[in-house]
């Protein structure tokens, strides 16, 4: 059941039977309705004279499901608005509240949200980076105005970023090149390495510092101006217009021709992944290595007892053969630290077994 509430300004009385038969002409006979049955689904909250001494009734009328078997809807609800805006009485019609446009509305927010929310993750990744913090200077040097103070201890507590607090149209700001003086323009139009306006554009100083974080920026930012007119579409209530609804569909998912949002913002991450995945594996494994290290020589002298077995193992000089150390904290290292499966090359055991001899020598001397 969804319920409409409509404002009629008219000019002659309004009767349930006048405005229930305009429905019952347009779903009675095919869904076996009755005049009677359809004059149940109206409610006259209120009819006011007003001084121009025409009247303003605000109504309410519900539609159940069984009358969707031929028409959606939508088309039913302003098919009947039109057919009752048609008689000569009515001045205007104004649809106040629609819950099957409330109900389609928040189906299509808690996707944009969901959408923002992984593009907040990304930015966040990039901002970090490119060793910046998310604060007022940041968003300053950005041009991006906000309201809320950044410092505040409920955005600390929350666990929250700026990101939370900057308009959804502001995204576009992370293309922005940094402001250019005469001295830049000079230089740039002086360079020899510049011969075509796509060399030019490359030579710009951005405030994104990684190409690829760029390129990935660019890729979607025409999707995010097409998504910030549907979701202010939303959030003032508006109805979606065709070509809305076919932007959100070619934004939202993937076709033939391009891939959507979701799925750019996935390949970003694999992309990210899969450039750094070895390096990354490489000083998670040299920093926990050399933690252990730490830890035994930091405790040596001791009755401390570890979480780590293999600290304790060599507290209590259970390792008397370095390779049969290597291959137990190599073992731990892959089990433990390599939480992204990473497939661990010969190469790079080989180098972490040279920094866990150079250690254990160190530990011995």
């Amino acid at each position: 059941m969804e319920t409409i509430k409509i404002q009629i300004n008219h000019t002659e009385p309004l009767t349930l039977k006048k405005i229930a038969t305009i429905l019952h002409d347009e779903i009675g006979e095919i869904n076996d309705l009755s005049l009677e049955d359809i004059e149940e689904y109206f409610t006259f909250l209120s009819t006011n004279l007003l001084p121009n001494e025409t009247f303003i009734s605000v109504i309410t009328f519900e539609i159940p499901e069984l009358v969707l078997r031929e028409k959606n809807l939508e088309e039913i609800i302003i098919s009947y608005l039109n057919s009752l805006n048609a008689l000569d009485s009515i001045i205007s019609i104004t649809k106040v509240n629609d819950t099957y446009f409330q109900k389609k509305s928040t189906e299509y927010y808690q996707e944009i949200i969901d959408l923002e929310m992984d593009m907040r993750n990304v930015l966040t990744y990039i901002i970090t980076y490119d060793k910046r913090r998310i604060n007022k200077e940041l968003f300053k040097d950005f041009g991006i105005k906000i309201a809320e103070d950044l410092e505040s201890d409920k955005i600390k507590q929350n666990h929250e970023n700026g990101f939370f607090y900057i308009l959804f149209k502001d995204y576009k700001s992370f293309l922005d090149i940094e402001p250019l003086n005469q001295k830049d323009i000079n230089n740039l139009l002086l360079n020899p390495t510049i011969t075509s306006f796509e060399d030019f554009k490359t030579k710009l100083p951005t405030k994104i510092l990684e190409t690829r974080h760029l390129d990935f920026l660019a890729s979607i930012k025409d999707s995010f101006k097409q998504l910030d007119n549907i979701r202010n579409s939303i959030m003032h209530i508006h109805s979606l217009s065709n070509s809305e609804m076919r932007n959100y569909e070619k934004h939202m998912n993937d076709t033939d021709m391009d891939k959507s949002l979701k799925t750019k913002i996935n390949d970003f991450w694999n992309n990210e992944n899969e450039l750094l995945k070895e390096e990354t594996f490489i000083k998670l494994a040299q920093v926990e290595i050399e933690n252990i290290f730490k830890e035994i020589d930091d405790n040596k002298d001791s009755d401390y007892v570890s979480e780590n077995d293999i600290v304790n193992a060599m507290l209590d000089d259970d390792y008397q053969d370095l390779e049969a150390f290597q291959n137990d904290i190599l073992e731990y290292i892959d089990d433990e630290i390599n939480v992204l499966n990473y497939t661990i090359t010969n190469e790079n055991y080989q180098q972490l077994n040279t920094l866990i001899e150079s250690l254990w020598n160190n530990n011995e001397d």
